[in-house]
Order: structure tokens, then sequence, then C-alpha cells
């Protein structure tokens, strides 16, 4: 398998069938669906089931979100790439996971990932922020970003692939329990001077119906993921 899709839960039946479902429509199937559990009670087990044998439990009182990326990982049988997604993250298109691995160009690219666009129920202050039609936008001039320097966003596991080589040398940083795994290890690489691919047509539908007060909180609970947090800090803060 040259791909393994890691996708985290708790509590995700609302959209984890139609994320699976669109996976299943993609024209590149080279791949296996991991998904890591933290204890939900609602349909989501009960969903996963029906597309992947694939997957893995702990208890949400051991959850943060590197740990339970890197068990996913750990988990992998991927012999080049490992996708990060949401569980509420829809891919915009069926080849949405054959254009981010085309970005693969060469031994330098480390990562890719896609901006994001507001899901249908999205509140109307996330449906102007993350406005799908600027994204199409983009798409129609085929925008891609090479970068170089690590900026907010940068590789944020909404929605990335990254080489499994690359994670088998350099695991995620579990002391980043509240968030900010991604950026750190974008941090690492770009510091070794790999680059980081952003691609108009690697982007997802996702968003929380956040108000515009929740967007800023959200805004500067962003700014506060670069350096390392416990879960239970996050948890704290709210």
């Amino acid at each position: 398998m040259e791909t393994s899709i890691i996708i985290r839960t708790k509590n995700e039946q609302k959209w984890l069938g139609i994320c699976l479902e669109k996976l299943k429509s993609q024209t590149y199937q080279n791949f296996e669906v991991i998904i890591v559990d933290s204890e939900s009670i609602d349909k989501t087990l009960k969903i996963a089931k029906k597309y992947t044998n694939n997957i893995f439990y702990i208890k949400q009182r051991d959850f943060s979100y590197p740990y339970a990326l890197n068990i996913g990982c750990k988990q992998s049988s991927a012999t080049k790439y490992l996708v990060i997604l949401s569980a509420h993250s829809i891919p915009i298109s069926d080849n949405w996971l054959q254009d981010g691995i085309n970005d693969f160009t060469n031994d330098k690219i480390a990562g890719v990932y896609g901006n994001v666009w507001a899901l249908p129920d999205a509140t109307i202050w996330e449906k102007i922020l993350f406005n799908k039609w600027i994204g199409q936008y983009e798409i129609k001039r085929n925008k891609k970003e090479i970068i170089t320097k690590q900026k907010m966003g940068v590789l944020g596991f909404t929605n990335a692939i990254i080489r499994k080589d690359l994670w088998d040398k350099y695991h995620f940083d579990e002391g980043y329990g509240a968030g900010g795994e991604d950026g750190e290890w974008a941090r690492y690489w770009l510091n070794k001077k790999f680059e980081i691919v952003r691609d108009s047509r690697f982007a997802v539908y996702h968003s929380h119906g956040l108000g515009l007060v929740g967007l800023y909180k959200q805004y500067k609970n962003w700014q506060t993921l670069t350096k390392p947090q416990s879960f239970e800090e996050l948890n704290f803060r709210k």
C-alpha cells in the first residue's frame, strides 16, 4: 500500500460517512484508511466499520492530537505517504488525493496541504472567511505556493500529506498535546531546507459552526500553539 489516510475520531457521526464515501470515490485508490478513535459514544464506529477494519482505540484520558496521530502512523503499512485528514473534512473533488500526491515532484518536498472551504451548514462568517468561490478561482489559475519558511497555518493537519520516510525519522512532538504538532513538524523540516506545497486543488470543505466571536477566539488560540502545551491546558483555557 502506497498511502495511509489517518483520521482521528471522537463522536464524528455527522460528517464521517460523507468523508469516507468521498475517499471511496477517489481516482487514486492505492491507500488504506486508519481510524484512531477515542471512546466515541455515537454512531462513529458503526459508520467507520463499513469502510475499514483498521480501527484503533485509545482512552479519552490518554488523548492528545499528536499522540493519536502517532498511534495511527505507527499502524500504517504505507510505503510512501501519510495523509492526515479531519473526520469532518470533505475532499472537494474525486481527483483530490491524486492532485496532492502529484505535488511530490522532488526529494525536497516534505508535505502538501490545501486551504479549507466552509461546509454547507457553516455560519455566514465562516462562508465569508473560507469562501469556496475564491478557492475555485485559485483552481482555475492552477495556484500553487512553494513554502520555504514557517508561518501560521502551514501544513495544517485538517488536510495534509507528508512523506512516510520523514515521519519515520521524526515523529510528531507529543509535547504539543493541545495542537500545533503540525506547525512544529513543518518547522522542523523547513529548517532542514525542505519545502512544503500549498495546492489550491487539495482543499477540503471544513468548518465548525462558529460565529464571529468564536472565530476570533479560535484565531487567538491558534496563536498560542507555537509552544508545547498539554491537552489538559487546552481544556482549561476553554
